[in-house]
Order: structure tokens, then sequence, then C-alpha cells
């Protein structure tokens, strides 16, 4: 399963959730979708976009604030062959979210926690022993990508500490 969204909290008064979008697939979150919680599927009945990356879903099955509610904290998945195929080098966000991140020289700088959405590149928001790094997803920083490994190498560009 490929992890697409991250439930935030409820919304309104008919057990909508606030989910954080790790997706860019711009159907997923269409109504008539389908999106595995807690590993049940859950069809999605409307959908609607907060922001580029907050989206408020009415997902069959919960019906009241109380049961969005129970669901904040977790993780929305989709099925990995629902997804398109991609280029060479290109990455979707459930394979980098985690991923240990170090430089050319070997140091751990820590993992990946999020993924800002920017207008010219995405930023990679690294977490390590050594606090918050902000990395941009451009060539000249990321170097190489194992996703079976998990591992991403980078090169830090002055400034970037």
């Amino acid at each position: 399963m490929a992890v697409v969204g991250l439930v935030l909290g409820s919304h309104g008064v008919y057990g909508e959730v606030r989910a954080r979008v790790l997706s860019e697939i711009a159907h997923r979150f269409d109504p008539g979708e389908s999106l595995f919680l807690q590993g049940e599927s859950f069809r999605i009945q409307s959908s609607s976009r907060m922001s580029n990356d907050v989206v408020v879903l009415k997902l069959e099955g919960i019906d009241s604030p109380a049961a969005a509610k129970t669901l904040t904290g977790h993780e929305l998945f989709a099925q990995p062959e629902e997804s398109p195929d991609l280029s060479e080098g290109e990455y979707f966000h459930y394979q980098l979210i985690g991923m240990q991140v170090f430089t050319e020289s070997g140091e751990d700088l820590g993992q990946i926690r999020e993924i800002i959405i920017t207008g010219s590149n995405d930023v990679y928001v690294v977490s390590g022993p050594n606090g918050e790094v902000l990395l941009p997803a451009i060539s000249q920083v990321v170097l190489g990508v194992d996703t079976n490994k998990g591992v991403m190498r980078v090169r830090l560009m002055e400034g970037l500490r």
C-alpha cells in the first residue's frame, strides 16, 4: 500500500476529515475513489481542497465529528498499482517520506519527515540528530535515491544548514 495522506483532524458537523495530501496524483481524492484507513476501505463521498496540500474529505461510513476525530494522526493509503508510471528520477512523495538522508561524505542528516510543495521545486524537510534541514529537490542537491534501501544521498550547498 502507498501512503497518500495523513488525517489532520475532524472538520464540520457531518464527519468530514482534514487530510494532508502526500500524493501528486490529481484524481486520488476525487469523489468515488477509495482510500484505505486502518486496514479498511472507505469510498470518498465528497472532497474539497483547502490548500495545495490539505483536503477535506467525507468518507463513507464516517458520519459524526466524534468518529472523524478518532482518525486523527492515521495515514491514508491507496493501492500502488493505481499509481501511474513515473519517469527516471521522479518519485512519489510516499516513496520519499521516511527515507534516510546522508551527505556525500556519509553524514547522517536524518529522515525526510515532510515535503513542502512550492512553485518551482519541492523542499524536503529532514529531521535528524542535529536538528532540521530544508533541502530543495534539485539535481544539484539530490545526488541519488535508492527506494529499495530507503536512502537518499545529497550535497549540502552553501547556506542549507
